[in-house]
Order: C-alpha cells, then structure tokens, then sequence
C-alpha cells in the first residue's frame, strides 16, 4: 500500500483529452504519486472529458485512479455544471461530480496549485 509522505498538488484542469497540457499534466500526476504525494484534480470545462468513458484520456485517469486508491493518494471531481452542458459522456470509476467548493477546498489544502488551461 502506498502511503502519503509528501505534499498535495493541486491541477486545475481545464484542456481537452488531446491536448499536450493534459498529457503532461496527467504524467506529472503519475510522477507525484509514485514518489507518495498526494494529488486532486478539479477539471471544468473541456477537462470534464479528461476522465469521461471514452475518451483517449480514460484508461490513464482510470489507472491514477487506481494506483492511488488504497493510499488514498487521488482525489478527481469534474465540475457539474460543465459535465451538464457538454456532451462528456459518463466518467470513469473514481470520478465524481462537484462544484467550486470542492474547487476551494483542493486549493485551500494543496501546497502546490497549478491552472492547466489555454
């Protein structure tokens, strides 16, 4: 079981599955964990399809997902009103519907806060 030793990062993420910013966005969340940090995602926007079934983004959010579960490592919330008016589709297990509190909360207890957008 992997175990929090480190910090909590926090990406805000609002790019398209196919965007570069995503890609290395999402390699820099398998790299956190991997070393015990502890990562939230908050994706609006176009991000919400970053974890929706389907995407080419999906296998990966789901492996994250499930590298950090019995730490407790990830934490991954789409924006509801965004994953409302945009065709996402279903997200994958692990992934839940929030809105800006938990936007807030992520940014209140993260040490590191990074905005993926263009």
């Amino acid at each position: 079981m992997t175990r929090p030793t480190g910090r909590t990062l926090n990406l805000v993420l609002g790019t398209d599955p196919q965007d570069g910013a995503t890609i290395a966005a999402l390699r820099l969340a398998e790299e956190a964990v991997d070393r015990g940090h502890r990562v939230a995602v908050y994706a609006y926007g176009d991000g919400v399809r970053v974890g929706a079934e389907g995407s080419p983004t999906a296998p990966v959010v789901e492996a994250l997902l499930r590298r950090g579960l019995h730490g407790g490592l990830v934490s991954w919330v789409t924006d509801r009103s965004t994953a409302d008016v945009c065709s996402a589709g279903r997200p994958v297990a692990g992934v839940v519907s929030g809105d800006g509190g938990d936007l807030w909360r992520f940014v209140r207890e993260a040490d590191v806060s990074l905005g993926v957008t263009r």
